[in-house]
């Protein structure tokens, strides 16, 4: 698909605004009063991100209130892919990276639960992801990028890290779609510690997908002595509006730390992901920026094996370019 580029960025500035590469190419559409970006392709939503808190829906919590992660993801026929405050964890969202232990001198918050601290239960909530400055969005040559910053808001009063977030959202190319995550997480305070569910590991890079029939996840780690080494997981479904079968598959970017995290699924809840740091605490220490990266690929049809091995040999050469 050849794009004709009409703008070349845009931040946050106006009520409404948009920017498109091309009449029938990809769009983006930002409502700067509740910092939300909705990405399309030729009419068809692409992915919908939230840097400002979103609105829960009737009947839940206003606690749940969150922001800062992606809201709806969409398959190439526009079928939606992934869930949103679910009724059986309602806490549950999209696309997101957030963590459910982090300790901060000797306190613990969980920002993935979203919701402040239940009555005796000091664990649950109490940290949030907050933004700091506007949502920029560019329109480039065959891609879309937002960029967003945050503050993890410690009892939603005091700043503790510095995050910042972009997000690559490419043009639809041989039934597949690439969407490349980088978070970057720099404390600003000492003595932060942070892990995902302490022992069980989950947290970090989440997905929770629409129920749909046909559930298969696959989960792939390359044997230590492998070379590359690759790690990719892959969820498919016939889901709801959909044209045919179709999902979404998760490479880890080979220099993130640790690597390869290991993958968590819980079927019933629709949920995988590579959970990073995984059950034991490690240290954040105050200015070392960690950065993580992941792409997921949106495709019709089910990948096979040797074709997400080829996708994962991709993204990491294009790793080695950069």
């Amino acid at each position: 698909m050849r794009l004709m580029i009409t703008i070349a960025a845009l931040a946050v500035a106006g009520s409404v605004a948009a920017a498109q590469s091309g009449d029938a190419g990809l769009a983006a559409h930002v409502r700067a009063a509740d910092r939300c970006v909705e990405v399309s392709e030729s009419g068809r939503p692409v992915l919908r991100y939230h840097h400002g808190v979103t609105q829960v829906p009737d009947g839940v919590d206003p606690a749940f209130e969150r922001g800062d992660y992606v809201s709806a993801l969409y398959g190439l026929d526009g079928a939606l892919l992934t869930d949103d405050f679910p009724a059986d964890h309602v806490h549950h969202r999209g696309v997101n990276w957030s963590w459910a232990t982090v300790v901060w001198n000797g306190e613990t918050r969980d920002m993935f639960a979203v919701r402040n601290p239940f009555e005796g239960d000091p664990v649950i909530g109490g940290l949030w992801q907050r933004p700091d400055g506007p949502t920029r969005c560019a329109v480039e040559p065959g891609r879309v990028c937002i960029d967003a910053d945050s503050r993890w808001m410690w009892d939603d009063e005091t700043p503790i890290v510095a995050e910042s977030v972009r997000i690559a959202i490419g043009a639809e190319t041989e039934d597949r779609r690439n969407i490349d995550f980088t978070i970057t997480l720099t404390p600003i305070e000492d003595g932060i510690e942070f892990a995902g569910r302490l022992e069980a590991g989950y947290s970090g890079f989440n997905l929770r997908m629409a129920p749909a029939p046909g559930q298969r996840i696959r989960l792939h780690t390359d044997p230590p002595d492998a070379s590359p080494r690759r790690a990719y997981g892959s969820y498919t479904a016939q889901f709801a509006g959909g044209e045919t079968r179709s999902g979404a598959a998760v490479l880890q970017h080979p220099d993130n730390p640790r690597y390869p995290s290991e993958w968590r699924e819980y079927p019933p809840l629709n949920f995988f992901q590579p959970a990073y740091p995984g059950g034991e605490l490690i240290p954040m220490p105050k200015g070392e920026t960690i950065t993580l990266r992941y792409r997921i690929v949106v495709h019709r049809g089910e990948l096979t094996d040797a074709e997400l091995a080829a996708l994962w040999d991709a993204y990491a050469a294009e790793a080695e370019r950069d």
